[in-house]
């Protein structure tokens, strides 16, 4: 069953700002199983673990093509910090 994800966020609901957190966020909720994810989420507030950002980042590289480092997820967990990663990381 799909969680709400106002019952597991502290953050006020912020929606993706562009194309790629709109991708990230998807992602997320689908490894998390949560109905949505906003911009100041954090993966961990969401449920999420080691494996599930391994899991996130493996579909992230499908979806656009680029390589994403499961650890920038785990040090960056708010979906608008782990975007910004990618970015530079992409760079």
């Amino acid at each position: 069953m799909t969680e709400n994800r106002d019952a597991v966020c502290k953050a006020e609901y912020e929606p993706p700002a562009d194309e790629l957190e709109e991708v990230l966020a998807a992602v997320i909720a689908e490894v998390l199983d949560v109905d949505q994810v906003g911009r100041r989420d954090s993966f961990y507030d969401l449920g999420g673990a080691s494996l599930s950002a391994i899991r996130i980042c493996a579909r992230v590289e499908r979806r656009l093509g680029i390589r994403v480092d499961p650890a920038w997820l785990l040090e960056h967990d708010e979906l608008a910090d782990f975007a910004e990663q990618i970015r530079l990381g992409a760079a």
